[in-house]
């Protein structure tokens, strides 16, 4: 990156790091939490599960903050560490996951599942795995740190979520998950499967981000 006179002149925006290492923990934090959810659902009281449910559903509020509070501060400051519009595209595509993930558990309250498939826990460790990557990358923006190598670990996990899905629809509809089928039902599964893989896909949006403002600002 080229001398600027600004940079001697007027003090960067820092803070926006912090607002963006904020969200990521959120997004970590909740993708822990609804992975131990799915693999624990069968031994958990109703109580715990409303209360597990209720903890991801506050990291999307954090999230939802953090972001309005972080989209407000780019209006009003003069100077920011790196594109005003990445910025903003960055705390929008942190705060996909955070949805996506209280859509799914509710998805799982309103649909009474109580019984998960292996196939959904596995998705459940992609979503950590790819997750803490991407607060390592988040936090990697204020440095001079390569990303290159995260990335494509980001897009690994994200191939394996592609296929973990095709398995899981044909295991799905072809009857190899029979018992599942008959307790949480075809079209309420499906919709789990596609909100998993969904989740994965927005968390790999990140990375390709990061890496993208990585390369203009060299």
């Amino acid at each position: 990156m080229g001398f600027n006179l600004l940079d001697l002149l007027l003090p960067r925006e820092m803070k926006f790091f912090d607002y963006l290492n904020e969200l990521s923990d959120h997004v970590l934090n909740s993708s822990i939490t609804f992975r131990d959810l799915v693999v624990q659902i069968e031994t958990l009281s109703e109580e715990e599960l409303k209360k597990r449910i209720l903890i991801i559903k506050e990291y999307e509020l954090k999230g939802d903050q953090v972001e309005r509070t972080m989209i407000e501060e780019l209006v009003r400051c003069f100077i920011t560490p790196l594109d005003r519009e990445d910025l903003h595209t960055l705390a929008v595509d942190l705060d996909k996951p955070l949805d996506l993930l209280k859509d799914l558990t509710r998805k799982i309250e309103v649909y009474q599942i109580r019984k998960m498939p292996i196939n959904v826990c596995k998705f459940a460790d992609i979503i950590v795995e790819i997750a803490t990557i991407q607060k390592d990358i988040v936090r990697d923006l204020s440095t001079k740190q390569k990303v290159r190598y995260k990335v494509e670990q980001m897009h690994k996990l994200e191939n394996q979520a592609d296929e973990l899905f095709d398995v899981s629809m044909a295991e799905l509809f072809h009857g190899k998950d029979r018992e599942s089928v008959l307790t949480i039902g075809m079209v309420k599964l499906k919709e789990v499967y596609e909100g998993l893989e969904e989740t994965v896909d927005r968390l790999d949006d990140v990375g390709k981000l990061v890496r993208g403002i990585k390369i203009k600002h060299g």
